[in-house]
């Protein structure tokens, strides 16, 4: 029930290869992760600390007091089916996981529950009605503010067709029928309409910016006209759009000179760019994961390629400054990325955390890193002993204070 308290679960360790300072946030024998690492999951005042878990046997959103660690239900929704499906798993019920966000003014909490959008304050845990989906609509992507919290974006799609078609992937899947690492996805992408929505978060009242024919997500804001979002029709990459529908733009495509036919695949908004990091063909068939700062404003980005093998996040610095990435390849790791030592050199690595997470896994299981706002603490996601996911903070505040950008 919304308002619930519970005890505090933290504890404190240090990191057998740094000893660095560790505190596990959450505990016990259920999964719990913070919101998408595109946006924050700490309040405003930087008193609590958002996450998913699915200790009640479905996922509902619950709050982490940084000061003494209690934790609190913020949420109680009820909807069947409702995990983020098209990357994550399917049959999770209770909100719609992966898809909140914080108002960074408010403090409240954003949500979907069947078809609606609510919010819960998080330090009162006063919970509204924002508004509702229009009829036969769910959402499939994560949602964000603008910087000035007066509009919430988010994707929505034909619920009865949205889940027919991941209905027939499933079927697919278990066949032997559907290949990840073919065009299937994309072929899939392209088999369901989207829209992205924003809502006025004085009025409640919400508009479409643009409709298309295929499937999109990753709602982020560049500024607050401007949004960011992935991927274009049938490839991996980012795209932005005016909230009035206007200046659809293909941000740093693969087949751009100095792209090396590498694609985009997850980006942050920071101070100073789009981070991001971008897959293409390497050496000998491999992959080849380059690292890179988007400047929206004149279009050009430097990147620098990573000598990693495996499948890289980039990580979220608001000031993006401070590099680093989640990478599973023969080890699952965070590790934090340095200035090449020679000019078009590689990137250079250091080893931040070993995770004990698979090396690669659904969502709830990826480490998705980001540092809070104040910086100092990097927050990310990792497996107990007891095989399920935690959400972990690690003291980095003296690497952030040396820091300097990669690229």
């Amino acid at each position: 029930m919304i308002g619930n308290i519970g005890r505090a679960e933290w504890r404190v360790e240090h990191d057998p290869a740094t000893g660095r300072r560790l505190t596990r946030l959450t505990d016990g024998r259920s999964n719990s992760y913070p919101l998408y690492y595109f946006v924050s999951s700490v309040t405003p005042d930087g008193r609590y600390f958002v996450c998913h878990s699915e200790r009640s046997g479905a996922v509902q959103l619950y709050r982490v007091d940084l000061a003494t660690g209690q934790i609190g239900q913020l949420t109680d929704g009820h909807t069947k089916d409702a995990g983020w499906a098209v990357w994550c798993e399917w049959h999770l019920d209770g909100i719609y996981n992966h898809l909140s966000a914080i108002h960074p003014q408010s403090g409240e909490v954003w949500y979907f529950q069947g078809g609606e959008i609510r919010a819960t304050e998080v330090a009162s845990f006063a919970n509204r009605l924002v508004t509702r989906l229009p009829a036969g609509r769910m959402p499939i992507g994560q949602a964000a503010f603008s910087p000035n919290g007066h509009w919430f974006g988010y994707v929505h799609a034909d619920e009865q067709e949205y889940r027919a078609l991941l209905a027939e992937r499933e079927r697919e899947t278990s066949a032997g029928r559907f290949d990840w690492d073919r065009d299937h996805h994309h072929r899939f992408r392209n088999a369901i309409g989207a829209t992205l929505a924003v809502v006025d978060t004085a009025t409640g009242e919400t508009r479409t910016v643009h409709a298309a024919d295929y499937h999109f997500h990753h709602v982020l804001f560049v500024d607050d006209e401007t949004i960011l979002i992935n991927h274009p029709r049938g490839v991996a990459g980012m795209w932005s759009i005016k909230l009035d529908g206007s200046e659809i733009r293909h941000l740093r495509p693969a087949g751009a000179p100095g792209a090396h036919g590498a694609a985009v695949n997850h980006q942050v908004v920071t101070a100073r760019g789009i981070a991001y990091e971008a897959v293409g063909p390497g050496p000998n068939a491999m992959r080849q994961t380059w690292f890179g700062m988007f400047h929206p404003e004149t279009g050009r980005w430097e990147e620098a390629p990573l000598p990693t093998k495996g499948y890289a996040h980039v990580g979220f610095d608001p000031a993006g400054v401070f590099g680093f990435i989640e990478n599973a390849g023969a080890r699952h790791e965070i590790l934090t990325v340095h200035a090449a030592a020679a000019p078009d050199g590689p990137l250079q690595l250091s080893l931040l955390r070993t995770l004990s997470s698979p090396d690669h896994n659904d969502q709830r299981h990826h480490a998705h890193p980001a540092l809070s706002p104040d910086r100092r603490t990097l927050y990310f996601t990792d497996w107990s002993p007891d095989g399920f996911a935690q959400v972990c903070a690690l003291d980095v505040a003296d690497l952030v204070t040396a820091a300097v950008p990669a690229v």
